[in-house]
């Protein structure tokens, strides 16, 4: 228990060295350029607090996590649904392939064109985004989980015919586990900038549009604002939801073998 404890501070010292490096090369380069190009920490917090105190940050931290959690319910629903299958069958996941790598392959502004051209701009292309490139991450991450599962323990199962609902809490389960956690903890950082780009392209309010707003207005201590803001809730994401279900499926794995 020290020795993960002193492992922990070291490493926590480090990351807010690293934290520090970047905050003073921020303001170093802000010394040779006028505001207006790069503005210092100082008034980038200042427009922070200014966004914050109006309520622009609360209002449109509301409409784009509506839309992200939307897109990401349905992405990661259909991808572990059609990842099962594939698993399962070989025949489907042949079927899939060309489509799930078309989806991998083409540039993401892409596609935010094309929704725009079949929804128009707002919540629904950009829930449609979401949930469109969500999905092959998820997709490969599960089909990936059951191509893990060990061949030894399926042939025991076929050979001693195992009960279905053993089956998959013994055997389907565990073996998936780490494959799902690490494709919702992909897709759910991967959802949060794909609702700021279709925002930022395709709606009228949330923080993508205020980014455009701030990017059009030449208010760049405002743009570094909302830039701070979508930080914290990468942040957020991070300590709050990833790394306990990270720390929980491998507790959950570790019950169940």
């Amino acid at each position: 228990m020290p020795n993960s404890t002193s492992k922990n501070d070291l490493a926590f010292r480090y990351s807010l060295l690293g934290v520090l490096l970047i905050v003073i090369g921020w303001q170093l380069i802000s010394l040779f350029y006028n505001q207006v190009i790069f503005p210092s920490p100082a008034e980038t917090i200042q427009a922070l607090l200014s966004i914050m105190i109006s309520g622009e940050v609360l209002d449109n931290l509301i409409t784009t996590f509506q839309r992200q959690i939307v897109g990401l319910t349905f992405g990661v629903t259909l991808g572990i649904i059609c990842g099962i299958v594939a698993g399962l069958n070989r025949k489907v996941e042949l079927i899939c392939q060309p489509f799930i790598y078309t989806l991998l392959s083409v540039p993401a502004i892409v596609f935010v064109v094309m929704a725009m051209v079949w929804f128009g701009m707002g919540t629904t292309m950009a829930i449609f985004l979401v949930t469109l490139l969500v999905y092959p991450t998820m997709y490969m991450n599960t089909l990936e989980g059951f191509k893990s599962i060990d061949r030894s323990l399926l042939e025991m199962k076929q050979v001693y015919k195992l009960p279905a609902w053993i089956t998959i809490k013994k055997i389907y389960l565990p073996g998936l586990t780490n494959s799902l956690v690490a494709g919702f903890s992909l897709s759910a950082t991967a959802s949060v900038r794909l609702t700021i780009m279709a925002e930022l392209i395709g709606a009228r309010e949330g923080i993508g549009q205020k980014i455009a707003v701030s990017r059009a207005y030449l208010e760049t201590e405002r743009l570094f604002a909302w830039v701070l803001v979508l930080l914290m809730i990468i942040i957020f994401l991070e300590f709050v939801i990833i790394r306990p279900l990270n720390a929980f499926s491998a507790r959950w794995k570790q019950n169940y073998q």
